[in-house]
């Protein structure tokens, strides 16, 4: 195809660069937004609304047929995420952040790394 291996090079780095930023940026997410997993997928939800609207832009009638064009369950499916993204957004920040609203629960404390099973056997006498 005529491609040097300093394209190739320079292709596989920027491939990997922006997946090792896309990593961080998630797991940034999970460690420091309100929400943590759910966070993240609120903005994978987000991320396909813009996905759909962007390639409706830039390829409906120039490269490939009617399914790149903005359709009516497309719009549907983009009011639906939207939507899902305020409420989240609005309920996230009426809730306070605390440890008490967090039943079941120990913080992890820093330095601190003891994993339990639940299995753990008891070394306590046993009656027969």
């Amino acid at each position: 195809a005529g491609t040097t291996w300093t394209q190739v090079a320079i292709l596989l780095f920027s491939f990997g660069f922006s997946n090792f930023i896309h990593a961080l940026c998630f797991f940034h997410t999970l460690r420091f937004c309100p929400g943590g997993a759910t966070s993240a997928g609120v903005m994978k939800g987000l991320q396909a609304v813009v996905v759909f609207v962007f390639s409706s832009i830039v390829y409906c009638g120039r490269l490939g047929g009617s399914e790149m064009c903005f359709s009516i369950p497309k719009f549907i499916s983009l009011l639906v995420v939207v939507g899902g993204v305020v409420l989240f957004g609005r309920e996230t920040g009426l809730k306070p952040n605390s440890r008490e609203g967090r039943i079941g629960y120990e913080p992890m404390s820093e330095g601190k790394q003891s994993f339990s099973t639940g299995n753990e056997i008891s070394t306590g006498a046993i009656n027969v």
